[in-house]
Formats: C-alpha cells, structure tokens, sequence
C-alpha cells in the first residue's frame, strides 16, 4: 500500500474515533433542562364539552407569572403561537390546545379541550313538590320535570347528580334537613340544568357545621372551594390564616379560590341560635407547596435496635404506639428553604447546590424558625413557642450556639402546622410503619441495596 493510501485509510479511521469520542460524550452529557422547575399544566374554564350556547372559555395554570399560548387550528402551540390574555369566545366547534411558559422553567405539557354545539333541545330543569323551605315534619318529595321521558336523577350528598346517581322512580321520604340536587335526562337531547333545593325539617336552634365541595385532598390546579350549611338563613363566615372564625370574619358569598396550599376554616351562625362548631379543610395544590406529603397510619412496634449489637442509646427495645401522621415525601429542597430563610453560606457545589437538592448544615434552631414561618405563610396553625410566642419574629436572631431560651421551646402537638418527626415517628417511617418483616436497614438487611 503508497503512502497516500495508507494517509487516507489512517485519517478515516481517526475520523471514526472522533465521531464515536463526540458522541459518548454527548450521551453522557447532563441534561440541563432536568434541573429546572416545569411550569403547571393549563387548564379551560368551562372544561370541552357540548353545549347549545357560545361559551366563554378561559385558560389558566397554577404556575405565577406563567404565559400561556394557546392554538385553535389543530397545531401545537409554542411561543410563538397567540398569547392568552382574556376568554375566548366560542360559539363553533373548535378544538383549542395551550402550553404555558416561563423564563428559566420547563414548559408545561400541552393540554387540549374539544367544543362542540348542538341544535339538540335541553331537557327541562327539574321541580319539586312540596316546594323547598323550613318544615316541622317529615316531607315525602315529588320531583317532575316538563319533558316527556326524561329520566331524573338526584343526590342528598351535595355531589353532582349524573347517570350514575339515585334515579328518581317515585316519591320518598326526607325526615333530616338536606339539599336535594337533580337533573333530567332524555337520549338526543342535552341534559337539563342542575337544581339544588333545601329542605330543612325539624330544626333544633343548633345551627348545622358547614361543609365543604370539594372535599380537602391533594389537587394539581386551582380549586374553587364551595361551602354549605343545611340550616337555612344561616351565613358562614370563615378564614384562611389559621385563626378561628368568628362573625366579624370573612362572610361566605361565593367559592373560595384556592390556588395554593392553604386551609379553610369555617363556622356557621344565625341569629338567636346557636353558632355551629368550627368546621376546617385543607387543600394542597400542585404538589409543591408543601412537598408532596404521605401518611403514615399509626400503629405499634418495637422501637430500637433489634437485631445485631446495639449502642447504649437503642436499646433496651421497647413497644412504642405512634398515631397517624403524614411526613414529607422528599427532605427539605433548598429552593423551599430559601423561600422562607436565607440560604445556608455553606451550600457549595461540592456537597450539593442547587434548587433542587436538599437543604444541609440546618440547625435545630434554623428548623424551628423555618417551620413557623412556613406554617404562617400557608394558613396553618404554628407548633413551636419561644418566649410564649408562636411569631419566630418575637424570638430574636436565631442563636449560633446552645441557648437556654430556644431549648425551652414548647411544642403544641395538636396544632396542624410543619414540625420535625419525633425520634419514634422517624424510625417508624423508616421501618414503613410495619415491623414485618424486621429488616437490619430501612427495607432490606442488605445495606447495598437501599444505601
């Protein structure tokens, strides 16, 4: 083989070399984007659905400062599809697609809704008879509706009636107040409009504990808060910064929004009765604030170190009981501490920096503070008191050594805001609330397969 050959054939397979180098070290490049937060999913006011009359259609994301673009063409949207600024007028079929964005975040996934009108008739609201309003008996309700074959169906639950709830087949007996909310079906035609009425029978001067729709839970959007009372002519008036209402609070006049964290607590009064008990519910938005949170149901189990030699201060074992708790799915992120406190000085890339990575070198002071004031911002009831106050800002600089003060810090165990585990709750937790089996390590006796 010349020389110019074996030059060719040399410089092609160093070329080979360095396509196979350039993409190892792509495939092991990190992906930048999985650091970053993802803006929340839109969602449409009213939802897709089909109606016989224009709509006016809104979009909305639980992500603040988020830009929503949206397409009704069928495309998907990107930045530079429309900008959402106010409803949207529909009065066609008409699909629209939106996505929302924010500097520095992912954007959300794309969510799509589908409109659709018919010339179809609309089944008539339903009746009552007797009508609605206060009795001194037992009333056995009759409920028509003006269409011919239409079924009705109807719940006492304060749910929404649907195809699956109770059907309406002949008159039946109410003995306790309750709402009654029906709708009428009939095969072609769009159902009728939901009727709610009030019935209140037998009424005892004790006025009826508000309820709540929905009910408290985890949510991923916004959630318009309903609150009810059977007592008729009552009003609720209620909070959401952990105070207990009372009369001079917030009157309830129409659903509460609840585009984060928060709880709602409530109380019902008329005059001359006597006010109801106070009533709560909590709603977690998102997943991220708080943290996605588990429960931990409560149990009994053998507390300390049960196999192999323990040190002195786990043994000897003992049969501890544990109530029902929930505990953070994850620790601490430093972007959540940060919200709240000033971000550690000795956070270092070396240990760990970054929103997403947990938040380290945290003193027992720094927790307390930081549970308050976390507690405070989303509506919940402080635990921990220093100096009789539950306001970390009554406490003064949080101490960089032991301090008399801070360690008589008292713990109010029914308050619902954040706190540390306990010792027992924290081993418990790691044991997944069951001592079967009694595994060496939290899940496994192999230390390898769960460090």
């Amino acid at each position: 083989m010349d020389k110019s050959r074996l030059t060719l054939v040399l410089m092609a397979v160093f070329l080979m070399l360095s396509l196979l180098m350039s993409c190892d070290n792509e495939s092991t490049k990190p992906d930048e984007a999985d650091d970053l937060p993802t803006v929340g999913r839109p969602f449409f006011s009213p939802d897709g659905g089909i109606y016989n009359r224009p709509q006016q259609v809104r979009i909305l994301t639980t992500t603040d400062d988020a830009i929503i673009h949206y397409t009704t063409d069928g495309s998907d949207p990107t930045e530079s599809s429309r900008m959402y600024s106010s409803s949207i007028s529909v009065s066609l079929d008409l699909t629209i697609k939106a996505r929302a964005y924010r500097q520095g975040w992912n954007p959300s996934g794309i969510a799509t809704a589908r409109y659709e009108f018919t010339d179809a008739e609309q089944v008539a609201t339903p009746t009552f008879s007797p009508p609605p309003g206060s009795y001194n008996s037992p009333q056995d309700i009759s409920i028509s509706t003006a269409t011919p074959n239409a079924l009705i169906y109807y719940t006492t639950d304060l749910s929404e009636p649907t195809l699956s709830s109770t059907q309406y087949t002949e008159p039946f007996r109410i003995e306790l107040s309750c709402t009654i909310r029906a709708r009428a079906y009939r095969s072609g035609w769009l159902e009728s409009n939901i009727v709610d009425v009030y019935y209140s029978i037998n009424t005892t001067g004790n006025v009826a504990s508000p309820t709540f729709s929905p009910p408290s839970g985890i949510y991923n959007s916004t959630q318009y808060v309903s609150l009810y009372t059977t007592t008729p002519g009552a009003t609720i008036h209620y909070t959401t910064d952990g105070r207990e209402p009372n009369e001079y609070c917030t009157e309830y006049t129409q659903p509460i929004e609840v585009s984060h964290t928060a709880t709602i607590k409530a109380r019902a009064y008329r005059s001359g009765w006597t006010p109801s008990d106070i009533v709560s519910s909590t709603y977690t938005i998102g997943g991220g604030v708080p943290g996605p949170m588990v429960f931990i149901s409560g149990g009994v189990f053998i507390m300390g170190r049960t196999q192999g030699n323990g040190e002195d201060y786990e043994l000897p074992t003992h049969s501890v009981s544990v109530s029902s708790f929930y505990m953070g799915k994850y620790e601490v992120t430093q972007a959540e501490y940060a919200h709240y406190m000033s971000a550690n000085p000795y956070w270092s890339g070396y240990s760990g920096l970054g929103p997403h990575y947990p938040a380290y070198y945290i003193s027992w002071y720094d927790a307390l503070k930081y549970c308050n004031l976390r507690s405070m911002a989303e509506g919940f009831t402080p635990v921990y008191s220093i100096l009789g106050s539950t306001n970390p800002a009554d406490w003064g600089n949080v101490p960089e050594s032991e301090n008399d003060t801070w360690d008589a810090v008292i713990c109010n165990w029914n308050a619902n805001g954040y706190r540390l585990p306990t010792e027992a709750e924290w081993e418990y937790a790691a044991r997944g609330a069951s001592a079967i089996p009694d595994y060496l390590y939290s899940g496994s006796d192999d230390i390898g397969t769960v460090a």
